[in-house]
């Protein structure tokens, strides 16, 4: 399952770069690394770690990177891993442009296992959205970020509400909230975990939960949360009008139900 998502991650990661590492993106953490975190989850940060200036921090599936570009700008020293070679590349080349690069190390890393990663060495472990539907194994992924945690140290995770995972792209119901997968496309495999699903591995591998919160989209008019990322990618838009419509749920039913959930633990 690995080795198909990491072949079409590798195949997609230019375009991605191209619309996630644009100035339009690029400009809003430079301007404020807080940017690149829902406003609920930059303060769980907050409150856990108050000052990050000198953490170890290791973000497995770091995607886009734009947390991992956000922590070295408020002086930590990060380990940025992903399965996708290309997506890591691309990350690298945005990092050296602005001279953070020599505050990362870029790992080529399947996010269940996380070879090459030591074991008790970060203070804070941060996996963002996105993540989990894209793993067959939860209990090996957060056995894995335990073991590479200090004692001590501290995970967060922001992810899509998995009550969100039975719509479609058209907000029609297309599962059952326990039909988890796998599902299977010509490119990818993924699932569609429920809380107790995230829950149960996280508090399994040993971490203890600390807090969570459910939270509601923000509003993003540059990328509207109810806007499919692929049509976002080949140019959709909406109007400010259209996005505060989907904002509310009178109009737009599915805005009732929570869309994030973000979860602090411990070592």
């Amino acid at each position: 399952m690995s080795d198909k998502n990491k072949v079409s991650w590798n195949n997609g990661a230019a375009k991605y770069s191209a619309f996630l590492h644009s100035e339009k993106f690029m400009n809003r953490i430079t301007a404020n690394p807080a940017n690149a975190f829902h406003s609920t989850t930059w303060e769980m940060i907050k409150t856990y770690i108050p000052d990050l200036k000198g953490k170890k921090i290791c973000v497995p599936s770091s995607g886009d990177n734009h947390a991992v570009f956000a922590f070295v700008m408020l002086g930590a020293h990060v380990t940025s891993c992903d399965i996708s070679e290309n997506q890591l590349a691309n990350a690298e080349r945005v990092a050296k442009e602005h001279g953070w690069d020599k505050s990362i190390n870029f790992i080529c890393a399947d996010t269940m296992k996380l070879d090459e990663v030591a074991s008790n060495t970060y203070d804070f472990v941060y996996t963002s959205n996105g993540v989990h539907v894209w793993i067959d194994n939860l209990p090996g992924m957060y056995k894995n970020i335990h073991r590479i945690m200090k004692l001590g140290g501290l995970y967060i995770m922001y992810e899509i509400h998995p009550f969100l995972r039975p719509f479609d792209d058209k907000l029609k119901i297309k599962k059952a909230y326990d039909k988890i997968g796998p599902y299977e496309s010509d490119e990818e495999i993924t699932f569609a975990w429920r809380v107790m699903d995230i829950m149960n591995a996280i508090l399994d591998s040993g971490l203890a939960v600390k807090h969570i919160e459910e939270m509601f989209a923000e509003k993003d008019y540059d990328w509207p949360f109810w806007i499919p990322f692929e049509d976002i990618l080949n140019g959709a838009t909406a109007t400010r009008e259209e996005v505060d419509t989907m904002h509310d749920w009178r109009n737009n039913p599915v805005a009732a139900l929570p869309n994030w959930i973000s979860i602090a633990a411990i070592k």
